[in-house]
């Protein structure tokens, strides 16, 4: 036996392993089974990849020059000759029960005529071909597969002859000679198909590589914190007819210490829509600074080309940063720091102080609140985020990450106490929140912070200091997040971006304090193809299984980050090989990755939907995280100098808004007139209270009404004349349960109509 597959994986890149193995035939021969769902597949990449082989192996062995050899030591001459230029693969199930899936090559359409001696023999050859079996074990470090010896097919040559009457006594002689031949071949065939590389095959998307996860031990809590199952097996699907190839895999199937304790669990079915909003997730190299190529922008021409291009096409939902090392522009370092010195009450103390605190950025980030607020988009802001660039620098430019004395660390960094840290990490987040809840409903602590343990453990990624190991530092990060967020916005909501990496170990920490579920989740971040966008309504409902499983059903659940890179403007060539294709990255593959991961998602009741980024950097300076993050550069929906729309962005705009839950007001009502104008509330999402702001150019009798989901009306907010002018009213929703409202402005026949979003 052969152990082809002794390399692990984490799971993204197990998503891919088997990219090679999508059938485009019809029936589907190739299916991906996840979490119990089947998807039949449309390409063919197995027999491609073995075609490709095919073409190589055969133009090495000269099949034309053996059969004249043979032909000649009977006194014939070959007169026709083809071999079969397809090679055609068979997927068997195994009886015995030795194997659980089988992989077999056939060749068929053999042409041979002979002549000589005054005859003509057609010799038939069918039958040609090879089998190979194997198993699949699913352990600690990854996917192992052992395979079987190739096992040749019994070929079968038919000798007919022609012309004298001797003929008929030659065809045996002739059928010899041929099955030697033959025997041959498939000698050399076998012993090929054995070296075919087929591990290669089933390890091509193996993103381990990539990732540099080199220790054991953090493969193991990696596949510990994202618990799943997989196996690959041949089976018959009634339906189909045909015996198909299955990747069948269970991800997200218990917790970190039981990894089957949520076998067995269903989330709640999903009835229509659930998705309540969506849009760019942006952090602060996407917005603050994005269209990178357009060096003499400053910040607000960079904000407005992308507010600009939301409001054009009615996405209203943004993710964005306030970007820690930039409002503290000095770090406190000195001994003796300590978190819990830190009060409430001294944070505006703290803030007092230009050597450490900068007010013009807090005012730019007035300033792009105000500006989406004025066109009706609604953000959520992302807080305290440790990647390598964002804490403060001390007196001397250095950036300081948590390290102990005698972890190497960069030239441009300082090692300082986890103490030191968090006592910077409190004093901005109680500023950031205090500033700022008057727009922000949902806060986004940290980012990925459930990854760190592994992006710091090389050091190319984007933590710095060993302390990210640790666990329970991980957990103080948060908490003291979550108490900034709970003290200075009571009614603020509470996500967070959860990495794969370190998945369930986070939210089982952090599950009470997280009213929002938040994840990301990147199936084509080093590979083209397979196009995995239906794979996201899979981790949608995994996600809902683990909430249910945890007993937090309840809770929504947002999408806050997934990309496909739009590299290529047309589409792969005709000539183009599989290994070239596999990293084709097209707009239109782009495209088709958004649809389907969008309607898969909102199928398995996604709430939130945010694509990374519409803009990106768009360059191969592929900086920490080494080779993954090659072709994530090329995610945006922007054109890098030219600023034309990539072909996925207005159909996302589209499909989106078509998604978004459906609602008891007729879309023609939201037509806007010159005399009136009702604009969106502010904040949105809110809870409890939200402003409504409308003007009113006319003097003239108003109705504003709030009406739920389903058209009901639940309360009247204006009624009677109105002066000409702008008017605020705010609506209290205290006694309302969250959802979708809807805040109608009637003047005479006209009526404008704005969806709001309570969250408590």
């Amino acid at each position: 036996m052969k152990n082809f597959l002794n390399r692990p994986f984490i799971p993204i890149g197990a998503l891919l392993i088997l990219f090679f193995c999508q059938l485009s035939a019809d029936p589907s021969t190739f299916a991906m089974r996840m979490n119990g769902h089947k998807h039949n597949m449309e390409e063919d990449y197995l027999e491609r990849g073995i075609q490709e082989w095919y073409d190589i192996y055969t133009d090495s062995l000269d099949l034309t020059a053996m059969m004249d050899s043979m032909v000649q030591d009977v006194g014939l001459s070959i007169i026709e000759f083809s071999q079969p230029e397809d090679a055609t693969v068979i997927y068997a199930e195994d009886s015995s029960g030795v194997y659980e899936f089988v992989i077999g090559l056939s060749l068929d359409n053999w042409v041979v005529v002979a002549e000589g001696a005054g005859c003509i023999f057609d010799i038939g050859i069918s039958g040609i071909g090879a089998m190979i079996g194997g198993t699949s074990e699913f352990g600690s470090t990854g996917l192992d597969v052992t395979l079987g010896e190739p096992t040749p097919l019994d070929p079968v040559v038919t000798v007919d002859g022609s012309g004298f009457p001797w003929c008929d006594g030659m065809e045996f002689i002739v059928q010899e000679g041929v099955e030697g031949i033959i025997d041959s071949f498939l000698d050399s065939l076998t012993l090929a198909l054995d070296g075919l590389g087929l591990d290669s095959m089933f390890v091509f998307g193996d993103l381990l590589g990539a990732l540099g996860i080199d220790d054991e031990e953090l493969l193991a809590a990696a596949f510990a914190s994202f618990p799943m199952d997989l196996t690959i097996v041949t089976e018959n699907d009634p339906e189909e007819n045909v015996v198909q190839l299955i990747y069948d895999m269970d991800f997200l199937t218990g917790t970190s210490t039981d990894p089957q304790a949520f076998v067995g669990i269903e989330p709640d079915p999903v009835n229509g829509s659930q998705l309540e909003i969506g849009g760019f997730s942006y952090l602060y190299w996407q917005l603050q600074r994005g269209f990178h190529w357009h060096e003499d922008w400053d910040d607000t021409q960079r904000v407005n080309a992308a507010f600009d291009i939301m409001e054009s096409l009615s996405i209203n939902g943004f993710r964005m940063e306030t970007f820690w090392g930039r409002v503290q522009s000095q770090a406190y370092v000195e001994e003796g720091l300590d978190p819990a010195d830190v009060t409430p009450e001294m944070i505006d103390d703290f803030l007092a102080d230009p050597e450490h605190w900068d007010d013009s950025e807090f005012a730019a980030i007035f300033d792009i609140l105000d500006n989406s607020v004025a066109r009706g988009l609604t953000p959520f802001m992302a807080i305290g985020v440790g990647h390598e660039d964002r804490p403060p620098r001390t007196a001397d430019g250095l950036r300081i990450a948590p390290a102990t004395a005698g972890w190497e660390l960069p030239d441009n960094f300082i090692a300082v106490t986890p103490e030191t840290y968090l006592y910077n990490l409190k004093i901005y987040a109680h500023a950031t929140v205090r500033k700022y809840a008057d727009y922000v409903d949902v806060w986004q602590a940290e980012n990925e912070l459930d990854a760190a343990a592994f992006a710091a453990a090389d050091p190319e990624w984007w933590r710095k200091g060993d302390y990210w190991l640790d666990r329970d530092f991980r957990n103080q990060v948060m908490d003291v997040l979550v108490e900034a967020i709970r003290t200075e916005d009571p009614t603020g909501l509470i996500t967070h971006d959860l990495h794969m990496l370190g998945f369930m170990e986070a939210l089982e920490d952090w599950i009470d304090d997280l009213d929002i579920i938040g994840f990301n989740y990147y199936p084509n971040q080093a590979w083209a193809l397979p196009n995995m966008g239906f794979s996201m309504g899979e981790y949608v409902w995994a996600v809902r299984r683990v909430l249910a499983g945890l007993g937090h059903a309840g809770k929504p659940v947002w999408l806050i980050e997934s990309g496909f890179p739009g590299i290529e403007l047309d589409d792969p060539p005709d000539s183009i090989s599989l290994e070239e294709d596999m990293i084709y990255f097209s707009e239109n593959r782009q495209d088709k990755y958004i649809s389907d991961a969008l309607n898969s998602a909102v199928e398995n009741g996604i709430n939130g939907f945010f694509y990374f980024s519409l803009t990106a950097e768009e360059d191969e300076d592929v900086g920490g995280g080494g080779a993954l993050n090659t072709y994530m550069r090329f995610s945006g929906l922007i054109r890098k100098d030219t600023d034309e729309q990539k072909a996925a962005l207005v159909p996302f705009a589209n499909l989106y808004n078509e998604l978004v839950m459906e609602v008891g007001i007729e879309p023609s009502e939201l037509a806007m007139p010159q005399d009136y104008v009702l604009y969106q509330n502010y904040p949105n999402p809110f809870n409890p209270t939200t402003n409504i702001r409308f003007s009113v150019e006319t003097q003239g009798d108003m109705l504003l009404h709030i009406y739920d989901i389903t058209g009901r009306l639940v309360e009247t907010l204006v009624t009677g004349e109105l002066m000409s002018g702008d008017h605020v009213v705010q609506w209290d929703a205290s006694d309302y349960a969250s959802g979708v409202y809807f805040v109608r402005l009637v003047a005479g026949e006209t009526r404008q109509t704005r969806k709001i979003l309570l969250m408590k």
